[in-house]
């Protein structure tokens, strides 16, 4: 294979996996489209209290917290199933939530299948490692991104608008495009089977033979290495603070702005969607040619201005509800700006500046999702209590400042990692070899 660095194209071989990816991605987004849609199915339709919105939240988080040692049992197995199985599974949750009229049970449904996607995660983030060069890695998934975010818009709106067009059949649509999106996921995994990854080995062992040594080789991990421990700590209180206030966004739109179902998409996911499908390819191909820390800090600090701006709306309101509504779409345009980035570092590929290359990326992956399990159970507490104790702006406030902290500290990371040119990327990191970057001499678990 000719050598190719970032900004060319994607070598020839690579396609086959390039179009099944993006054919389950395209799936996925339209599935996911119509489930952004749940919460305002439930505050409108069902009736639901204003607190139960955290129930999606709280509970995908244990699905992180199992994945702490799911990683580690899945890191020297075929990391197929470990997509497979659960995708089938969030598609049955989605026939649940189409055949039930409770909306505890309902909005727990949507957090069944959350915690489900949550555990494909190392698994896929692995085979992405193995299917794609690294100096591609980003643009691939960044390109795919982008057409995802215009899918999930597209699917979004659509399934609001037919939501509003018949308010008084809400019984018979919101069960027909639950059902829809369970069979547009479960098509989109099986599209997703017919990959290929490369290099694995498959081992015979038990899963439950050795049930410590998972649990016991991320404790070593987050031992040896210093820099992959000061990531997961800000990465833990970046993704804290999203959650204090993610929850409330239906909320803010549909109490606070009197927003109808299409304008409270518009404004949850339509305009962060419109420019996420303009700025992610970029961001992308961004990230393949600088340092990660780099790219957290601007993705960080638009994520923490975007709850600032949404605090004013509903003050705002009062006086001229133009006006907020116009300041709530500023929020989300830069959101929609670093949205697909922060997707492609925390959910794709950041772990890979920091893993070695084989089996642990997967380990690493799952330490990543168990310190965002933590965020999500918190997250969504703390913002409840801070809503129950006072008023929805200071839900957004103090979010907003958490993140915007998390910002800082990744300013202060770059600074350091400036100083070995061997972290100047994630590809410069994989070529150099990780034990022999600073402060991750120790020997991985596979190795000892």
């Amino acid at each position: 294979m000719r050598d190719s660095g970032p900004g060319t194209p994607l070598p020839a071989e690579y396609l086959p996996t390039f179009r099944r990816h993006l054919v389950y991605a395209l799936l996925n987004a339209a599935a996911a489209g119509i489930l952004a849609n749940a919460p305002m199915m439930a505050l409108k339709a069902l009736s639901g209290p204003s607190w139960q919105m955290v129930l999606q939240m709280t509970i995908s988080s244990i699905g992180m917290f199992l994945v702490l040692y799911l990683g580690g049992a899945m890191a020297e197995r075929p990391k197929m199933p470990w997509v497979v199985v659960p995708g089938l599974v969030c598609a049955g949750t989605c026939f649940g939530m189409a055949m039930t009229r409770n909306v505890f049970l309902f909005l727990t449904l949507s957090g069944l299948g959350a915690l489900f996607e949550n555990v494909a995660s190392p698994a896929m983030t692995a085979i992405i490692r193995s299917n794609y060069p690294a100096t591609h890695r980003g643009a691939a998934t960044g390109t795919i991104r982008g057409w995802c975010s215009v899918t999930f818009l597209a699917s979004c709106l659509l399934s609001a608008w037919l939501l509003d067009q018949a308010p008084k059949t809400a019984e018979r649509m919101i069960p027909a495009q639950l059902a829809a999106a369970g069979a547009l996921w479960a098509i989109g995994v099986l599209a997703f089977s017919t990959i290929r990854v490369r290099g694995e080995v498959e081992t015979r062992s038990s899963l439950v033979q050795g049930l410590g040594r998972p649990l016991r080789e991320a404790w070593d991990i987050g031992k040896r290495d210093d820099r992959f421990r000061r990531y997961l700590g800000i990465g833990l209180l970046y993704s804290f603070g999203g959650m204090i206030f993610a929850s409330f966004i239906p909320v803010l739109a549909t109490k606070d702005l009197k927003c109808t179902y299409l304008v409270s998409t518009l404004l949850v996911h339509g305009i962060p969607g419109i420019v996420a499908f303009f700025s992610t390819g970029i961001i992308g191909r961004w990230i393949d040619r600088t340092n990660p820390w780099q790219s957290w800090r601007w993705i960080r600090l638009g994520w923490g201005l975007d709850p600032l701006l949404l605090a004013a709306t509903p003050a705002i309101m009062a006086w001229s509800p133009p006006m907020a509504l116009a300041v709530a779409s500023l929020a989300r345009v830069v959101r929609g700006t670093v949205m697909g980035g922060s997707w492609i570092l925390w959910w794709q590929l950041g772990v890979n500046h920091f893993a070695p290359l084989g089996s642990d990326t997967a380990r690493y992956q799952g330490m990543v999702l168990f310190i965002n399990g933590f965020a999500r159970l918190l997250g969504p507490l703390v913002g409840a209590w801070v809503l129950l104790a006072g008023r929805i702006e200071g839900v957004f406030v103090l979010g907003g400042l958490v993140v915007l902290l998390s910002a800082l500290l990744s300013s202060r990371e770059l600074a350091r990692e400036r100083k070995d040119a061997r972290l100047a990327t994630m590809a410069r990191f994989e070529a150099q070899g990780a034990q022999a970057c600073p402060e991750s001499t120790a020997p991985s678990p596979t190795q000892q």
